[in-house]
């Protein structure tokens, strides 16, 4: 699994989705991505300026099955699902309905 926003599949994306592949082909497992629908920063700063986003969402699922990943899931991002503890996040979300053997994030 890698999680992100995914605004746009440059480089530093495709770096990540190609270690997904890579990880996913050791374990005979499956590829997922997990991203948002409302940019994070959009909703937990709404008082700040909208951060513009590369590509709409359209063209976001576009790139990313283009990316050959089997799987894209898109969270409605919002205020509520922002404020879990992490703990609750982990094991309520990522673990409950993923089962992820690894789990494969960027620098941020």
């Amino acid at each position: 699994i890698t999680i992100g926003t995914f605004d746009g599949v440059h480089s530093g994306h495709k770096e990540i989705i190609a270690q997904l592949k890579n990880e996913a082909t050791k374990v005979d497992g499956e590829t997922v991505i997990i991203t948002f629908d409302m940019h994070p920063r959009n909703v937990i700063q709404q008082h700040q300026h909208k951060i513009k986003l590369l590509n709409t969402q359209e063209e976001k699922i576009e790139l990313l099955e283009k990316a050959g990943i089997n799987h894209l899931v898109i969270v409605p991002f919002t205020k509520t699902f922002s404020n879990q503890p992490p703990e609750t996040y982990i094991k309520d979300f990522l673990v409950k309905h993923f089962h992820p053997h690894t789990i494969i994030i960027g620098y941020d």
